[in-house]
């Protein structure tokens, strides 16, 4: 009995007789038997809500990881808005900020205006000053009768004099039938056909349509269909797009190996301008190099803006190099021969202190940095020598500032990590500044909004050929003659039966 005892699953009270026991039992279990529907009721019901309340637990879970997901976008996103915001204002402070004789390059306490008119130093461009009107044709004209109330006129001895400077619009397209005599050399056994001065190869178009649709299409920024027009309206030469690209598609092989020339002579130069600006290939992005000189310039058509393309661009020369500190020609030029460019670490203290004090230390650091500009301008009795021996002495005590504002920190480092390529920039150049390659950029640059890019990579190679030889013979007086005589000697060059005399059969 007490075993049994023992297993209940209840206690029977000490106070319950021996023989009610079973009777007792009996009750309880009535009573748990009785209770179990509702337990049973209950415990279904509580599931139920356990399943709905896990349910939603899980549907909260989703949703926490679904906004936590876009949360992150938005900062993700956000986190982007604040950049462009940043390079927004600081395009808008570059904009705001004037450069040279208006802002950066200008003595702080330096106010006058400039005069109107020439400028002292200035080159004169007045024509009446240079001309020889004693070449000019002359026509004396007169008229008969009034115009206000019919009299008859007189002639008379006095004249009022009037220049005229005008063009001759020709329709009439000068159209010929060659016939080259077949010879032949005893000597070398060759074929000999004389090719008259005007006609190229492998096409009917003569020379001066080639040197004026080049001309078009990199001084005038013409489109090819801008070019036809003006080829059928002033010359009577009727030409369609795709002659027009296909005319400057023979010239860019004509002028290769002008081209190369060009290279060569700027890298064995003593300073080179170099720069780069983005261009389009069939919308895909590609980048237009720059190396130019005061005798040449270079465009040199890639299709990325990395390192490898600027080693390409250097080459082997021993010639300094400015830049405007891209990250790309850091490793590649070498250090003694690297110049930063005055103009761009002078916009970048500006840009970064649009917002500050003007008695912060980085509003006096960006002052120091204009003041030690002008020292070269300041004082043209100094030496080379004297002057480097200066310019190390002024950057040592900028270097010596100190200060925790983050715009003097960020202007120190960058002066910090440039402060060789600086100085020699004013050592070696007359200005210090990239502005060269910048001016020599934007024929280029025009060019490409007029045509949005190039069709293919080989139409821009096509583009950075001729732009270089039009650009570089643009600086000699005569671009006609020189390019005319350029084209003779690339095709002389590249086909040698273009080589031989003519003589026209009279």
């Amino acid at each position: 009995m007490k075993n049994q005892s023992a297993q209940l699953p209840f206690q029977i009270p000490s106070f319950v007789e021996q023989e009610r026991r079973v009777d007792y039992c009996i009750e309880i279990i009535n009573k748990y038997r009785n209770e179990l529907p509702q337990i049973r009721r209950l415990s279904s019901k509580f599931q139920y809500q356990r399943d709905i309340a896990r349910g939603e637990v899980e549907y909260w879970k989703e949703k926490y990881q679904e906004e936590k997901k876009e949360n992150d976008r938005l900062n993700e996103e956000n986190n982007k808005l604040k950049i462009e915001i940043d390079k927004l204002i600081k395009t808008n402070n570059r904009y705001s900020i004037a450069l040279f004789d208006h802002g950066n390059f200008k003595h702080k306490e330096n106010k006058l205006k400039k005069l109107k008119g020439g400028q002292k130093g200035h080159k004169d461009t007045n024509r009446e000053t240079f001309e020889d009107y004693s070449t000019y044709d002359r026509k004396r004209i007169y008229s008969k009768i009034c115009v206000h109330c019919g009299k008859t006129l007189k002639r008379v001895s006095a004249t009022k004099r009037k220049i005229l400077l005008d063009i001759v619009i020709n329709p009439n397209i000068l159209k010929q039938i060659i016939d080259s005599e077949r010879q032949w050399c005893g000597r070398c056994q060759k074929e000999v056909n004389a090719r008259d001065c005007q006609t190229l190869p492998f096409t009917e178009y003569g020379i001066n349509t080639f040197m004026m649709v080049m001309i078009l299409k990199f001084k005038c920024h013409g489109s090819l269909f801008s070019i036809s027009q003006v080829m059928y309206l002033g010359f009577g030469l009727k030409l369609s797009k795709s002659d027009v690209s296909n005319v400057l598609k023979n010239a860019s092989v004509f002028l290769g190996s002008k081209y190369e020339d060009l290279i060569k002579a700027i890298r064995s130069g003593e300073v080179v301008f170099a720069d780069e600006t983005g261009w389009r290939v069939r919308k895909q992005k590609a980048w237009l190099w720059i190396m130019a000189s005061e005798e040449a310039t270079v465009y040199y058509a890639a299709e990325s803006r990395g390192k490898g393309i600027a080693e390409n661009i250097y080459g082997n020369s021993q010639a300094f190099f400015m830049t405007d500190g891209f990250v790309s020609y850091k490793n590649t030029i070498p250090k003694n021969k690297h110049l930063f460019c005055w103009a761009h670490i002078l916009r970048f203290s500006y840009e970064e202190t649009v917002n500050d004090e003007k008695n912060s230390w980085a509003c006096i650091l960006r002052d120091e940095l204009v003041r030690i500009y002008h020292i070269k301008k300041d004082h043209p009795e100094y030496s080379k020598e004297k002057l480097e021996e200066v310019l190390r002495w002024e950057f040592e005590k900028l270097l010596n500032l100190t200060s925790t504002e983050e715009s003097f920190i960020k202007i120190q480092n960058r002066v910090k990590e440039q402060k060789e390529g600086l100085i020699l920039a004013l050592l070696e150049t007359p200005s210090g500044t990239n502005n060269l390659a910048e001016r020599e950029l934007r024929p280029m640059v025009l060019n490409r909004h007029m045509s949005y890019g190039s069709d293919t990579y080989n139409g821009m190679k096509n583009s950075a050929i001729l732009g270089s030889i039009i650009q570089t013979l643009s600086k000699k007086e005569d671009l006609l003659t020189e390019l005319k005589l350029s084209l003779q000697i690339g095709i002389h060059e590249k086909y040698s039966q273009y080589a031989h005399l003519t003589y026209t059969d009279t």
